[in-house]
C-alpha cells in the first residue's frame, strides 16, 4: 500500500519482515505497488526484498511502514546514469581532439565507462544514508 506525501516528496510503503539477524539487519518483503501506481513508480513491479539496519527488533511476519525519500532517489539516479556519460563524453572528446584516431577514441570511451563504474562503486560504499527508512 502506497501513500504519497507530496509536500516533501516521500512515499509511505507497507512491508512485511522476511527475516532478522542478530546484528539488527532486517530483510523486508515489499509487495508490488497499488493499482494506481504508474510504471515510473519505484514499487510498480513485482515484490522486492530489501535489507535495512534498524535498532528496534522485529519478528518474522511483522508489518512495518517504510518511507522512501524520492528526492534522494532522484539524486542517486542522476549520479548513476549521468556521471558515466559525462566522463565518457569528456574523455572521448579530449582523446579525439589530441590524437584524432577513432579506434583510440572508442577504446578510451569504453575504458572511461569502466573507470566511472569503479568510481560509482567506491562512492556507493561510502554513502551511509539510505533513501528508505522504517517509521517507528
Amino acid at each position: 500500500m502506497l501513500k504519497n506525501n507530496s509536500q516533501n516528496c516521500q512515499k509511505v510503503i507497507s512491508a512485511k519482515v522476511y527475516s532478522c539477524d542478530n546484528k539488527n539487519n532486517i530483510t523486508l518483503l515489499i509487495d508490488a505497488g497499488c493499482e494506481s501506481c504508474t510504471s515510473s513508480c519505484i514499487m510498480s513491479t513485482a515484490s522486492k526484498k530489501i535489507t535495512l539496519y534498524n535498532e528496534k527488533k522485529y519478528n518474522t511476519g511483522d508489518t512495518v511502514s517504510l518511507i522512501i525519500d524520492e528526492k534522494y532517489m532522484l539524486k542517486i539516479s542522476m549520479l548513476l546514469f549521468g556521471l558515466p556519460l559525462i566522463i565518457m563524453f569528456a574523455v572521448s572528446a579530449i582523446i579525439d581532439t589530441v590524437f584524432h584516431k577513432d579506434t583510440l577514441t572508442a577504446f578510451s570511451a569504453v575504458l572511461s565507462l569502466v573507470i566511472s563504474w569503479l568510481i560509482l562503486k567506491y562512492i556507493s560504499k561510502n554513502i551511509n544514508k539510505s533513501p528508505v527508512r522504517i517509521i517507528n
